[in-house]
């Protein structure tokens, strides 16, 4: 007959006479980051090279799923307009005023990825950048998660906004908010250098347009330092009217938190005003 052990570990259990314990194997616990990352190609209707770097960021949103948000952001010399090839302007406050901050002379096509100079590839980066540019924003330090609630009138077509932000560590600067509207699948004219023979493309699909700013071009005031664990605040913006040009079963409500001194962008969100 087998003999049954019954190990107790004390201090009085002598080593001759108690059995070894295997210690159990451990299974490490992955905790998947929630960092999202937003990347801002700045580009224009006019200009012959932005299709092939909108191509770039498309590739990436596809590799990176919900975890890049892509903001096509209309604005310098080559978004103008001009008689009837380039009628429309796809400009707005915000376009105006970040592309005068960040990009300068640079021009178009250039972008930023979570508005952070990543050292070798820089604040400002060209598209032959931004896949190794978005795979080490992908590494960041995860702040803070963001929730959107948005709550839409189809007759007056009034939005209003609700933002929820929690925070997952501490913070030592203070935090601000941007929320901005933004339209996807815009049918329009585009200047494309790889189209022959005239370069022109009457029908382009722009993707994830910048189409208005719902807290202002440079956001509003989140949460003061010192900001701790599990801090959270919540923030509203109503009565947001969308133009009727929009199309509201294309728009998006896009959320970023950002470093009140560097702009550094912390976190992005995005969510659809009509599911």
């Amino acid at each position: 007959m087998k003999k049954l052990f019954i190990a107790v570990l004390t201090s009085s259990c002598l080593l001759a006479a108690c059995d070894k314990v295997e210690r159990p194997i451990e299974t490490p616990i992955v905790i998947e980051s929630k960092r999202k990352v937003l990347l801002e190609d700045y580009t224009g209707q006019q200009c012959g090279n932005c299709p092939a770097a909108a191509e770039v960021a498309e590739t990436l949103k596809e590799q990176y799923g919900d975890k890049l948000v892509v903001l096509s952001v209309h604005a310098g010399f080559f978004a103008r307009t001009s008689g009837t090839k380039f009628p429309t302007s796809y400009t707005t406050a915000a376009s105006v005023e970040w592309d005068k901050t960040f990009i300068g002379t640079a021009g178009n096509p250039n972008g930023m990825v979570n508005r952070k100079n990543y050292k070798e590839n820089g604040l400002v980066t060209t598209q032959s950048k931004w896949p190794t540019t978005v795979s080490l924003a992908l590494q960041d330090i995860y702040f803070l998660d963001l929730y959107i609630t948005p709550k839409y009138n189809t007759t007056s077509r009034a939005l209003n906004t609700s933002v929820k932000a929690k925070f997952a560590r501490k913070y030592s600067n203070n935090t601000k908010l941007s929320v901005i509207l933004a339209e996807d699948s815009i049918i329009g004219p585009q200047t494309d250098y790889r189209e022959k023979p005239d370069d022109y493309v009457p029908k382009y699909l722009f993707r994830y347009m910048l189409r208005g700013e719902i807290n202002g071009t440079w956001g509003t005031a989140l949460k003061s330092a010192p900001i701790l664990y599990n801090d959270s605040v919540t923030v509203n913006f109503n009565n947001y009217t969308i133009d009727p040009k929009i199309n509201i079963k294309n728009a998006y409500i896009i959320a970023f938190a950002f470093d009140e001194t560097s702009k550094e962008v912390l976190q992005v969100e995005k969510v659809k005003i009509v599911p």
